[in-house]
């Protein structure tokens, strides 16, 4: 059972950040939302927890998406409270929204989809193997999915 909410953690980690990046590449590309600086360092920081789930190291994914988490919490509440900063440029603000749905803004889904990551990220640091006896404490992929 546990071997199989790993692959579940893994697949998760994978998808969910490829699917964020699909919709924030739509809404560039196809509905021409100009994106601010805060909204492409999250896109970077998604790109760099995709890679780091991709090659499976935790302490990259663990870093990027808590990156991201506190990047997009500030943004949605820039953008909740109407603050402009000044880092951001007048041709694409960063506290302004093209999507609202209530108090869930861009800058909340981007939350949302940091906080699974962030969470997903210290599960797999929490579930990390620990030092292995054999080979002077290395352990290697091959005894670790055969559970030797």
């Amino acid at each position: 059972m546990m071997w199989r909410w790993v692959r579940i953690r893994r697949g998760l980690g994978i998808v969910i950040p490829a699917i964020a990046l699909s919709v924030s590449a739509y809404w560039s590309l196809v509905l021409h939302w100009q994106a601010c600086v805060m909204c492409w360092s999250e896109r970077l920081l998604l790109a760099t927890t995709l890679f780091g789930w991709t090659i499976d190291f935790p302490w990259l994914v663990a870093f990027a998406s808590t990156s991201g988490l506190v990047v997009s919490a500030s943004q949605w509440w820039m953008q909740l409270r109407a603050v402009h900063a000044a880092f951001c440029s007048t041709t694409a603000p960063c506290d302004v929204s093209y999507f609202q749905w209530g108090p869930l803004t861009t800058a909340g889904l981007a939350t949302l989809v940091f906080a699974a990551l962030t969470a997903l990220a210290l599960d797999r640091l929490a579930h990390a193997p620990r030092q292995a006896k054999k080979m002077g404490g290395m352990l290697f992929r091959s005894q670790i999915h055969s559970g030797r």
